[in-house]
């Protein structure tokens, strides 16, 4: 087989499933292609078998009918399965899409009213709604209803859903700004064995929490990942943004202030890269609001370590499970390389899934800036990216790939809806 049309999950569109009402996951299903390297766990191609298709084939997303409350019918696909929690249905709104299954972590309110504004509908015209997947795809009938938006827990299954509130009013006192995040990552930075691009691409990171001083290299990537369409982010990586040369200077001519082009570079000869170029944002603003976040100090028995102790003393005793002396000697000098890590003492939040901006710090900023608060957990740290809205409206007109926009108020509190 000839290299196929490769997409992220995050990437996938209304247009995706109008020509091609099946996609099959390429990490499980073609191990053995000469293109695999350029896959992940992520990625997709249209499924070329005889259809009805068969579940064990691997992975697949099958068109299907999102019919709501009131009636009214939009796109969707779901994945064959038993539950909701392997079907996840998924429903297209113009361009954007929305999924009802959130697992632990939920579906935050945030999601849950930009859904509303998008659909210009109240939940009780929403919610409860039935979905079904197109008849001929495949081999499993899928149907089902949504009651709400669904998350898992420790005791079960909980599924509600957040009053309407009008995400659309605008504060007198400025404009709206977003937070900019991507729709999904593409490779890892490279090298990646043992994190050592942390070394290469930032001065000064803190391998235990993963805070930098700044970035004083290009991100190098694999030769094999492929050449993006739009707006793409490497794995691990929450804070850096790629895109084709020609985009970049598109939104530079339209005046967009607050970003300038960087070179990308292949891994291991150094050459730069041609189809893409990094979106540097070197303005760093203090302006999220973090009294409600929890804190990780990068110290010795810090927050989380704390709370992991504390779930485990919930949890009942179990003897000791032995290994061989092999495998003891190697624990043991993972161990030590971890305690020889030194700490930086700097402090992360955990990240929200709700963001509240202190408008005061806002005056004069640019079109694009980072906050200089960190956020993150464990050895993964990052700052978040806000736009103001004429960049997520030009990004909307000229139909740009890979960007998602979730408004920031200006008021209230951040907050991080619980596990």
């Amino acid at each position: 087989m000839s290299t196929p049309e490769l997409k992220q999950f995050g990437e996938l569109d209304p247009e995706d499933f109008q020509r091609q009402a099946v996609w099959i996951g390429c990490h499980t299903a073609d191990y053995d292609e000469p293109w695999y390297e350029d896959t992940d766990e992520e990625t997709f191609r249209p499924y070329t078998g005889k259809l009805p298709a068969d579940p064990s084939e691997g992975m697949l997303l099958v068109r299907a009918v999102i019919e709501l409350n009131d009636g009214s019918q939009y796109l969707g696909f779901v994945t064959p399965g038993v539950g909701l929690g392997t079907q996840q249905p998924q429903i297209f709104v113009d361009d954007r899409r929305f999924g009802f299954w959130g697992g632990m972590a939920g579906v935050s309110e945030q999601a849950q009213q930009e859904l509303y504004s998008a659909l210009r509908k109240r939940p009780d015209a929403i919610l409860p709604l039935r979905f079904r997947a197109d008849s001929g795809l495949t081999t499993d009938e899928i149907e089902g209803q949504v009651e709400g938006f669904y998350k898992k827990s420790r005791d079960g299954i909980h599924v509600s859903f957040t009053p309407w509130r009008n995400l659309t009013d605008v504060p007198s006192a400025g404009a709206q700004w977003f937070q900019m995040s991507s729709r999904s990552h593409r490779g890892y930075p490279q090298p990646e064995k043992g994190f050592e691009y942390l070394k290469i691409v930032y001065e000064e990171p803190c391998l235990r929490c993963g805070i930098f001083e700044r970035q004083k290299a290009p991100f190098r990537f694999k030769k094999a990942s492929g050449s993006p369409a739009g707006f793409t982010q490497l794995t691990w990586v929450y804070d850096a943004f790629f895109a084709p040369p020609n985009v970049v200077e598109e939104i530079m001519s339209a005046g967009i202030s607050g970003l300038s082009p960087g070179p990308a570079v292949f891994h291991p000869s150094g050459k730069e890269c041609s189809d893409r170029v990094q979106l540097l944002i070197p303005t760093a603003i203090s302006c999220v609001e973090t009294s409600l976040l929890q804190t990780v100090t990068c110290q010795p028995a810090n927050e989380e370590a704390r709370a992991i102790r504390a779930l485990f003393v919930k949890q009942p005793s179990s003897p000791r499970k032995s290994f061989s002396p092999e495998l003891e000697e190697h624990f043991r000098k993972q161990r030590e390389r971890l305690a020889a890590i030194p700490y930086c003492g700097r402090v992360k939040h955990h990240p929200p899934t709700s963001i509240a901006l202190i408008p005061d710090h806002l005056k004069g900023a640019p079109d694009l800036f980072r906050s200089e608060e960190w956020f993150g957990s464990g050895g993964c740290a990052f700052r978040l990216i806000f736009a103001l809205e004429r960049f997520s409206n030009l990004v909307q007109e000229r139909r740009w790939r890979g960007l998602e926009f979730h408004v920031a108020a200006q008021s209230g509190f951040s907050e991080r809806q619980s596990s």
